[in-house]
């Protein structure tokens, strides 16, 4: 059995010869000519479209598992973060236990427990406040801005009612459609 990319090319080459058929001088030979054209013709459609349906349907068994992958990378984030929320609070409620004991340190035969300082670091209570104050006093060498991001949908609206933008265009895509 062919393979999809070898049948379109049949049926390019078939649509080819169509113009021999002019060259045919013989009314009865140019039917029997045509006849077998279009019987090919058929033919090649039929594996055509016999192997276009199995293409779809291995695409859709793939998207379908890729929904599934999807699904299932979602649900193990979740559990993920519950259980790094768990750690934390777990760890927060252990830290603060030992505080009010005033114990640093505990070691036992399976795990050795202990409070450090740890290295000095920046901690902001407001940070769209303190960035609106940096930029105001001029330090924006203590600011970091982001890219800004397109809003497309806004950018389709502005190109649609007739402005021009230069570096923006509108313009069709194609897609199949797999049902």
């Amino acid at each position: 059995m062919s393979r999809l990319f070898e049948i379109a090319n049949d049926f390019a080459l078939l649509f080819d010869r169509l113009e021999l058929f002019d060259e045919i001088e013989e009314s009865e030979m140019r039917e029997i000519a045509q006849q077998a054209w279009f019987d090919t013709l058929e033919g090649i459609e039929a594996e055509f479209e016999c192997k276009a349906e199995n293409v779809a349907q291995y695409i859709k068994s793939l998207k379908a598992e890729a929904e599934d992958i999807k699904a299932e990378e979602q649900a193990l984030a979740a559990r993920r973060k519950a259980k790094e929320k768990r750690v934390k609070s777990l760890t927060d409620y252990l830290m603060t236990c030992m505080k009010q004991i005033h114990r640093d340190k505990i070691e036992t035969a399976k795990c050795q427990l202990s409070i450090r300082k740890n290295a000095e670091s920046v901690q902001v209570l407001d940070e769209d406040g303190l960035a609106m104050q940096l930029a105001a006093l001029g330090r924006s060498d203590l600011i970091r801005v982001k890219s800004p991001e397109l809003d497309k949908t806004a950018l389709k609206k502005a190109l649609q009612s007739g402005e021009t933008i230069n570096g923006a265009a509108l313009g069709h895509t194609e897609s199949l459609i797999i049902k």
